[in-house]
């Protein structure tokens, strides 16, 4: 194989390389890369690339068209029916997927902190000498309130012994 022949002018009898004039195709598609080639040659054909390829003027574009034309071949390998569209759309579904799961996550911490400041405020509102007083009267109410339980007939007390008073004298 001639390393100065393009894979573009292999396919093609007349190409400008087998005829030893300038080739456009060489910086694109050197006969090292015939598999990249191979792959644009099913999808669009020798004739239509390089229809593509002289129409366009700068070296700069025919470089981007050339890796469009890889990409979409190459995609529709792949998926014959959607092409780089199906590429397209499942990626757009994964990044909508994303972004809805990082605002699920956003509203989560939002609300998380939005709790956490209301109960920091609620505990800072309250005087230091306040608060230990509530607490302080909270067991003490719970203290009192085993005491003060109405016993029935015959009930024990908190000494151990019963109680002489029957519910229908208490009346």
């Amino acid at each position: 194989m001639d390393l100065r022949i393009c894979v573009v002018c292999e396919f093609m009898y007349n190409g400008p390389c087998r005829l030893g004039q300038p080739c456009n195709y060489t910086p694109f598609f050197p006969s090292t890369e015939w598999e990249k080639f191979n792959r644009v040659h099913k999808i669009f054909g020798v004739e239509n690339v390089r229809k593509i390829l002289n129409d366009l003027d700068k070296h700069q574009h025919r470089e981007k068209a050339v890796t469009a034309l890889c990409y979409e071949a190459e995609s529709r390998i792949n998926d014959p029916t959607c092409g780089y569209v199906g590429s397209e759309f499942v990626l757009n579904n994964i990044l909508n997927n994303l972004k809805r799961e990082i605002d699920s996550a956003s509203n989560e911490l939002v609300t998380i902190m939005d709790k956490t400041e209301e109960q920091e405020n609620q505990l800072t509102r309250l005087p230091y000498m306040d608060a230990r007083r509530n607490v302080d009267e909270t067991i003490g109410m719970r203290e009192n309130d085993q005491g003060d339980v109405h016993r029935a007939a015959g009930a024990s007390t908190p000494s151990g012994t019963k109680s002489n008073h029957s519910f229908n004298e208490m009346n």
